[in-house]
């Protein structure tokens, strides 16, 4: 906790790199009695820039994949009949970058770029919290009350060490382990909040979040692993969504300011080209989901 605060107070920009993957259980089926799984990996790479109070700011790359032989005849299929969050996926498999400042969101890629006016390059999504930091992460240890809940229901603390996705060895690191319900994730963190949307029911306030925690010997966070899974109890029959996601807090820097594109180049979008749903963050697969 110390840690962060320290790290909040200097205001730093840290580079990130993100990967994980989304399974739809609404749109996984059964074909010729084989279960076929619609699932869908993201992978991130950019900045996060840090004020007092959490994330301000990002520059963001992101990509989707479909390695699954299965998902990605299944988002095939779909695209090619019409529907249009297949499609929207599929575009998402090339390069999207992606400028939070100021509380604004500016993207450029393939989704938007059609719905653009002439030499208009980014389009202008509206308004983000938290810097745009937090789409495919639903678990953020920089915020203090949501870090303390978290702490406090640890269940494996330990000496650990992992390799970095640059191949690098950290040793004598410290990890800690929970879980927590969405009810109790919503309550505290306003991160959490924003992605889900609106208030946990019933079918969802039991569901749980599995984290995982590696700090350097100063308690500074160095990696963030989480699972999410809407499946409960007593839900058998209902489809149900799972989301992974692995953060990696690769570099802390000073000075290094993040700045949204040139308003010349800005134009306001409704939203994606062609009347496609976005469906890039935790929020809308759990929309899915229950709608």
């Amino acid at each position: 906790m110390a840690a962060v605060r320290r790290l909040l107070s200097a205001q730093l920009t840290v580079k990130v790199v993100e990967w994980g993957d989304v399974q739809l259980g609404s749109r996984s089926r059964l074909i010729n009695n084989t279960a076929n799984t619609f699932q869908y990996d993201f992978e991130r790479a950019g900045s996060i820039q840090f004020g007092r109070r959490g994330p301000i700011a990002s520059d963001l790359s992101r990509r989707l994949r479909f390695t699954r032989d299965d998902s990605s005849a299944l988002v095939k299929k779909d695209a090619a009949d019409g529907d249009p969050v297949a499609r929207s996926l599929l575009v998402q498999t090339r390069p999207h970058r992606s400028v939070s400042v100021n509380g604004k969101l500016y993207t450029t890629g393939p989704l938007y770029a059609p719905a653009l006016p002439k030499g208009k390059t980014w389009a202008l999504r509206g308004a983000i919290p938290n810097g745009g930091a937090f789409t495919d992460q639903a678990v953020d240890v920089f915020e203090p009350r949501t870090l303390t809940k978290l702490l406090s229901d640890t269940y494996i603390k330990k000496r650990s060490g992992f390799k970095d996705s640059t191949g690098r060895i950290h040793e004598n690191t410290m990890l800690y382990k929970g879980k927590i319900t969405f009810a109790d994730l919503y309550a505290v963190s306003p991160t959490f909040r924003t992605l889900i949307g609106r208030k946990p029911d019933a079918t969802l306030a039991p569901a749980l979040v599995w984290w995982w925690l590696w700090t350097d010997k100063d308690g500074t966070p160095m990696m963030v692993d989480s699972i999410w899974d809407t499946w409960i109890k007593g839900g058998a029959g209902r489809p149900h969504a799972r989301g992974a996601a692995r953060t990696e807090y690769l570099a802390w820097r000073p000075h290094v300011t993040i700045k949204p594109p040139r308003s010349s180049l800005v134009a306001k979008v409704e939203g994606p080209a062609g009347g496609l749903p976005e469906i890039d963050d935790v929020g809308e697969a759990l929309r899915d989901r229950r709608d």
